[in-house]
């Protein structure tokens, strides 16, 4: 029930209170607007409407001194020098190859390719690795009853990941999917495409950083000849304990043993054959 009406606009409310917070609408004062002499836009506070009326008579007449890019402020030339005086990303080069990276540890382990360098060993058998991700993935193979979820339905052979076991298949089924753009060869793996390729580039990624510097186009072959530097002899011959530092050499004396063996072997049997001599003084 609206029983108080307002004696200016006729407004009704229900209450005297709602009444008495009505009235002083009409005795204030209306805002005085500042309208802009080029535009509808209109302002409370002069102030503002100078600022405003600026941009209709600014022009373009600060130029960047570096770029030439103009301006019709001072202070977005002031902003826009900044970008000027940043100092450019130095990339990281490899001082082998020359690629350059946005990060170090992009390098670091780019150059691993090069040095043939393998930080990360496996803490049972002690083999390298220059990843961390492939070591971990190796440490698994050395648990008792390893899981192995994926397995070849031809042979029954089990791997830890579906790329292995998609490149196992390969020898059942003789595919070569990495076929060489320069010449008719093809190959099961990606690692073997790659290695052909150098014979097209002549690239030598792997470098001999103990002595001379020489370059290699596959790991083994650095590794091999650094054995030369080092004196390492890895190949342990199990008969009588020699080593040697390549697989050859230690297969070529393996076959001495054999022929010793099968000698002794031989007289053995000739002795028995013929049997004990009559002349007991022979």
């Amino acid at each position: 029930d609206k029983r108080y009406p307002c004696s200016v606009c006729g407004k009704a409310f229900d209450r005297p209170s709602k009444l008495e917070r009505h009235r002083p609408v009409h005795t204030r004062k209306p805002k005085t607007l500042h309208q802009c002499q080029h535009c509808e836009k209109s302002f409370v506070q002069h102030e503002k409407l100078l600022r405003h009326q600026n941009c209709h008579s600014r022009t373009n007449k600060h130029p960047c001194p570096d770029c030439g890019k103009v301006f019709n402020r001072p202070s977005k030339l002031e902003r826009h020098k900044r970008t000027h005086a940043k100092k450019p990303k130095v990339p990281h080069q490899c001082s082998y190859c020359m690629k350059t990276f946005s990060k170090l540890n992009k390098l670091v382990r780019h150059r691993r390719m090069h040095t043939g360098e393998r930080p990360f060993t496996c803490s049972v058998c002690g083999k390298g690795f220059s990843e961390s991700g492939h070591c971990k993935a190796h440490e698994k193979t050395h648990e008792e009853q390893p899981e192995k979820p994926h397995c070849c339905a031809n042979c029954g052979m089990c791997f830890f990941k579906a790329s292995e076991l998609r490149r196992h298949f390969r020898s059942h089924t003789g595919e070569k999917p990495f076929r060489c753009t320069l010449c008719e060869s093809c190959f099961s793996r990606s690692e073997g495409l790659k290695r052909h390729m150098r014979s097209h580039t002549g690239e030598r990624p792997y470098k001999c950083i103990i002595c001379c510097g020489a370059t290699f186009t596959r790991y083994k072959s650095l590794t091999k000849h650094q054995r030369t530097h080092t004196g390492e002899r890895p190949y342990l011959c199990l008969t009588c304990g020699r080593r040697f530092s390549w697989s050859h050499s230690l297969s070529r004396h393996r076959r001495t043993h054999a022929h010793r063996q099968m000698s002794a072997d031989t007289s053995k049997d000739r002795l028995s054959f013929e049997g004990p001599s009559e002349n007991p003084s022979c």
